[in-house]
């Protein structure tokens, strides 16, 4: 799915009053108003997703379903969209206000609540917004020891991986993607840190909170300064979305030892860089 930016750019002329100050004024403002109106128009359609499943509306939810959508629970059970309004799966935190980040084509909102945190990504569609992805994870209440000492090199993910991107996009994200898992293969911060965006969040199972770019930073420094080096996950199967200035992979990753999880991650275009913005990872119980 390819589609384009802003599409409503207001412009204004007042003949006879400082007409450049005036038109300067108005096309930056246009782009935000523009943005907030899109953000709007995501709120709306992600508050009649939750009530549709509050009162067990199954042609509600349908409507409001990307083709390719995808269900994730805190346990890893994952459904697809045929399923969904048949089984009309508990939804979490309903009663929390989202929080949204609007990516243009793309759109992502949250709803955490204490250990419980909930993404739902939403696509701007010809149809309106279209919910693609809703996944949980529910936080353990101490951290895990989670890291797999690397023996040799990093192979998958690192260089080699059972998955071909289909475009352009896809590919420059997957060569992202293997750029950071090296980079935390071989605790290299300089190399993390411009192919993550400054707001990305890792939330996972076995973590007792999300973690902030900062909080990344600073674990591969300590890592660094023990002289040890942990192998990342081994990538098992993926898929991914192409949304023009975003790219979306839903993930089943397997760490050596461990149980297998869903990791959901979206990239997005900036100063011609493919930025990760989040790592939100299921473990499949």
């Amino acid at each position: 799915m390819l589609f384009s930016g802003y599409q409503n750019h207001k412009i204004c002329v007042n003949v006879g009053a400082p007409t450049f100050l005036l038109l300067a004024l108005c096309i930056s403002f246009a782009p935000t108003s523009a943005r907030a109106q899109a953000s709007a128009a995501v709120l709306q359609s992600d508050l009649a997703f939750v009530q549709a499943f509050q009162q067990r509306n199954a042609v509600g939810v349908e409507t409001l379903l990307s083709p390719d959508f995808t269900w994730i629970d805190s346990a890893g059970k994952r459904l697809a969209r045929a399923d969904v309004p048949t089984v009309l799966p508990a939804i979490a935190n309903t009663e929390v206000n989202p929080e949204l980040r609007d990516y243009g084509n793309a759109a992502v909102v949250r709803a955490n609540k204490g250990k419980v945190n909930v993404l739902r990504v939403w696509v701007k569609t010809p149809d309106g917004w279209k919910i693609l992805l809703y996944q949980e994870v529910t936080q353990v209440e101490k951290s895990e020891p989670v890291n797999s000492p690397l023996s040799g090199d990093c192979l998958n993910p690192c260089r080699e991986i059972p998955f071909h991107p289909a475009t352009p996009s896809e590919k420059a994200a997957i060569a992202s993607w293997q750029g950071v898992m090296k980079a935390l293969a071989d605790n290299d911060v300089n190399a993390y840190t411009p192919l993550i965006a400054d707001e990305f969040t890792a939330t996972d199972t076995f973590h007792d909170r999300p973690y902030n770019k900062a909080d990344r930073l600073a674990q591969i420094e300590k890592q660094k300064e023990s002289g040890k080096h942990s192998a990342p996950p081994e990538l098992v199967s993926a898929e991914m979305f192409d949304l023009g200035e975003t790219v979306l992979m839903i993930a089943r990753e397997q760490r050596k030892g461990a149980k297998p999880y869903f990791n959901s991650r979206l990239w997005v275009l900036r100063d011609s860089r493919w930025q990760m913005v989040f790592s939100f990872n299921t473990r499949i119980e």
